[in-house]
């Protein structure tokens, strides 16, 4: 492709990896959506522990992360999923994961970690499912 300064593009530059980002919908008071946009690889895996850490440690009880938007997801990515299923028990509904993508269910299937996490075809889907709210403690 030509670049408006006259020279061609390098061919690397049409195949660069789509920008990671993540966006947080709180739901109602401890239910929250983190919906991740991009790869989730060696490269974001970090980003997404954190943000997933973060909300755990901020009082989310139920969540909800939609990888409607994820383009492609790695052992590391998984990583990140199983540690934060295991401070919010999946086997309760309390850690949703929205999965439309054909490509990024067969890694779950693949992996038996459907067997693990609830997976949802929509964010409503996965909302629709989401526990009521604990009563405090």
């Amino acid at each position: 492709m030509p670049d408006p300064a006259g020279g061609c593009e390098p061919a690397w530059a049409s195949t660069a990896p789509p920008e990671f980002r993540l966006e947080e919908e709180r739901l109602r008071p401890g239910a929250v959506v983190l919906a991740v946009i991009g790869d989730v690889d060696l490269h974001s895996a970090d980003a997404l522990a954190e943000r997933l850490d973060a909300a755990i440690a901020d009082g989310a009880g139920a969540l909800v992360v939609d990888l409607s938007g994820a383009t492609f997801l790695d052992s590391q990515g998984l990583g990140v999923l199983v540690r934060g299923a295991r401070r919010l028990d999946p086997a309760e509904g309390r850690f949703r994961l929205v999965v439309p993508s054909a490509q990024i269910r067969r890694v779950f299937e693949v992996s038996s970690l459907d067997r693990i996490f609830p997976l949802d075809a929509s964010r409503e889907e996965a909302v629709a499912r989401l526990p009521p709210d604990r009563p405090p403690v």
